[in-house]
């Protein structure tokens, strides 16, 4: 019998994770007609994508207010569709504000949900938690401190292991990638990575140069590189060297290869740090928002200490976490400088090795994702 499964995704993480559930639903089920919102990796995947709003991803209250009517719609447009292409179910991709308010309609209407890489309610919001329960029959987590979490609650929630695992099995921390790269690697290979957003950066990257400045005034020089998101267009990014007085080498595609070669990184708070975590590259975590964003964030997000997803993985500070009005050239210089000179890089590397891959799971997470979104069909 041929089925109908919904796949949603807001954000381009959750796109290109879409994308790996939906091929490995396919090679179970090769009839299955997989149709959502998403953007061109799950169109590419051959989901039949009806809404794309990954371009109007944000990141705070604040910064959201703008793009809301847009996704209003969207939503009204995926709700009608509930009712007019009568899925077997509906699998959702974190972005909560969105889903949680489609799982509900989905639930009205009798057809399950699975909630596949489940929103962070443990870091803030907590109260969706409820919401998560009552309208989804299946949650999927993908960090391994997150079904007791579920459990306290008195949800059940299945770990299946992190997706990223997936697509980072060849790479670990070797100056080899820098030189595959094309980067030079007679100096102190220092990697930024800004971000994905216009506005986060905008805010970070010229810290993140001014840093680089300073650390490699005090090395007497380094090789600086940067490996752009692929939400970020070729004019945005080929402007960034006219920002710094040094040499800065660019490499669209090759962020992996970055991450794994440089010697450290300075990374904006986000899916990257738990990428470097998972490579084992020494990291500094850096991240600032719009001031009410950061005040309106500090009253929500309560009993978490760390920001990075590799420090919440570890349970404790592997990598330091300068934010907000830590998040200056200066401060990161300095800290990365006593790094450099103290032996922190190689103490911090054997840390991410033994404590932030191992602790994932085993790579297949879309694989096992898939089986538990069939094995809900069928029952």
């Amino acid at each position: 019998m041929s089925h109908t499964v919904f796949i949603l995704a807001g954000e381009s993480s959750g796109d290109l994770h879409g994308a790996n559930l939906a091929r490995a639903l396919r090679q179970r089920q090769p009839d299955i007609a997989l149709v959502g919102m998403g953007g061109h990796h799950m169109r590419e995947a051959g989901v039949e994508v009806i809404a794309d709003v990954t371009h109007l991803a944000a990141v705070g209250v604040i910064e959201i207010l703008g793009v809301v009517r847009a996704i209003n719609a969207v939503f009204h447009q995926m709700a009608a569709l509930l009712d007019l292409r009568r899925p077997d179910a509906v699998v959702l991709i974190d972005y909560p504000t969105f889903n949680l308010r489609y799982a509900r309609w989905a639930h009205r209407r009798r057809i399950p949900v699975s909630y596949y890489i489940c929103p962070q309610v443990w870091a803030w919001h907590e109260s969706r938690v409820h919401k998560i329960g009552r309208y989804t029959d299946q949650r999927l987590v993908i960090l391994p401190f997150e079904p007791a979490f579920y459990a306290r609650h008195g949800i059940e929630a299945t770990f299946v292991g992190h997706p990223l695992l997936d697509g980072l099995t060849g790479y670990h921390h070797d100056r080899r990638f820098a030189a595959e790269a094309g980067l030079p690697t007679d100096r102190f290979i220092l990697g930024i990575l800004p971000g994905s957003r216009q506005g986060e950066i905008g805010r970070l990257l010229p810290v993140m140069l001014g840093a680089a400045e300073r650390i490699s005034d005090a090395l007497g020089g380094l090789t600086l590189a940067t490996a752009p998101a692929p939400a970020v267009p070729p004019d945005a990014y080929n402007a960034w060297p006219a920002l710094t007085r040094l040499p800065l080498h660019i490499l669209p595609g090759k962020t992996y290869e970055l991450m794994a070669g440089a010697d450290l990184l300075l990374v904006a708070s986000g899916t990257a740090t738990l990428e470097a975590g998972i490579i084992g590259t020494p990291m500094i975590v850096t991240y600032k928002l719009s001031q009410p964003t950061w005040l309106l964030g500090k009253m929500l997000v309560r009993g978490v200490k760390y920001v990075s997803l590799t420090n919440l993985v570890a349970g404790r500070e592997i990598a330091p976490e300068l934010l907000q009005d830590k998040a200056t050239a200066e401060t990161i210089a300095s800290r990365a400088l006593a790094l450099i000179q103290g032996g922190g890089l190689t103490r911090m590397a054997q840390d991410l090795a033994a404590e932030i891959r191992p602790r994932l799971g085993q790579p297949g997470a879309s694989a096992r994702a898939a089986d538990a979104i069939l094995s809900l069909l069928r029952h």
